[in-house]
């Protein structure tokens, strides 16, 4: 009898790598989707040539504390539909809707981390919420902790995607996650040529520091930079009036990622300088394309890029002028002398690598 899969994403709103992850998996599974929404601003799943059914259970929601309790009831009260499945991957912020299966039904949670505004950055989030309604944040940050260890713990199997997030989960939760790297297409992702630019394809927002890769080629003005980015990134504005005088740092929106890898194939070196990242794609789609990456030294980067092998380690604090001796240290003379290596570390993380492993935890 066939395994019936389902994949239930918490939303498709950003053209992010946990969107791309959850495609890899459809790809391998052959698994039907469910989400909270699927956005314009993502990816459209029909013209990545999916064609098994898309469930979506709610419309479009961009403000973002009025989402997260709208899909929070949808993921409790509208998945009644996960008792036809044998298997479902629960992804994101989608758990509640584990009280919905049935009982001989395989649950498997891929963890991208704990909420983090629960736990590790509780406190930074509490500092950002105006006084008046901090007591009501406080008890909705109880009520859902409550209500997520719940949640965990029907779960079959949780995977996760670093050795980051892995201790993350056993300090917070005391639960035993098994790491599945997110992979990288080898073929889509290869090396094309070198041209004249360093490149950030990170989102615009306050957690990847894009602002600071700016200011520093405001002061590399001999120097090219391109900057990737998608017209619903939080931080859009505020980075491109950093760097609305300057003639050497060049601004490209993608639609449907048209062009992405070439972008990729064929600059010196990427840029990725986030805060505390659970797990970011770029950095290895970088290597894929035998590309070198200017990085910082914090907690999983170290997992995934060699330092002076595959890039460039800066103190994980990203000072400007931190930035700038990096990109004066990968010229492109040296960079091409880290192609082999990037290729090499690219391998780690193949799709087919991802595929045996994915479809070993499912069966």
């Amino acid at each position: 009898m066939k395994n019936k899969i389902l994949i239930l994403h918490d939303t498709f709103l950003y053209k992010w790598g946990w969107e791309r992850l959850i495609m890899m998996m459809w790809k391998t599974l052959c698994a039907d989707i469910a989400s909270g929404f699927f956005s314009e601003g993502s990816f459209d799943l029909r013209k990545e040539w999916f064609k098994w059914k898309m469930i979506s259970l709610s419309n479009e929601i961009f403000k973002k504390g009025f989402r997260h309790i709208k899909l929070k009831f949808a993921f409790l009260f509208k998945t009644q539909f996960l008792r036809d499945y044998d298997t479902i991957i629960f992804s994101g912020d989608s758990i509640s809707a584990v009280r919905n299966c049935r009982e001989n039904t395989k649950k498997i949670y891929y963890c991208h981390t704990p909420p983090r505004y629960i736990y590790d950055l509780h406190e930074l989030y509490l500092q950002k919420v105006p006084f008046i309604i901090k007591p009501a944040f406080k008890l909705f940050c109880f009520v859902f902790q409550k209500m997520y260890e719940r949640d965990v713990r029907q779960m079959d199997l949780i995977l996760t995607n670093s050795i980051n997030t892995q201790k993350r989960i056993k300090k917070f939760l005391w639960i035993d996650a098994h790491v599945l790297y997110p992979p990288v297409d080898l073929d889509l992702f290869r090396y094309k040529w070198q041209w004249d630019y360093y490149l950030s394809f990170a989102r615009l927002s306050d957690a990847k520091r894009v602002d600071k890769i700016v200011e520093a080629f405001k002061n590399m003005l001999d120097k090219k930079l391109v900057v990737i980015y998608w017209e619903n990134d939080p931080q859009r504005q505020k980075v491109f009036d950093l760097a609305s005088w300057c003639s050497n740092i060049k601004f490209v929106t993608l639609p449907w990622n048209v062009w992405f890898t070439d972008y990729v194939g064929n600059c010196i070196a990427t840029i990725y300088i986030p805060i505390d990242e659970d797990f970011g794609m770029s950095p290895v789609e970088s290597m894929a394309a035998w590309k070198p990456v200017l990085w910082v030294n914090d907690w999983w980067l170290k997992e995934t890029i060699i330092d002076w092998k595959t890039g460039y380690l800066i103190d994980k604090d990203a000072r400007i002028e931190d930035i700038v001796e990096a990109i004066n240290k990968l010229t492109p003379e040296k960079c091409l002398e880290m192609k082999g290596d990037c290729e090499k570390r690219a391998g780690d993380f193949s799709l087919a690598e991802f595929e045996l492993r994915l479809k070993e935890f499912v069966s």
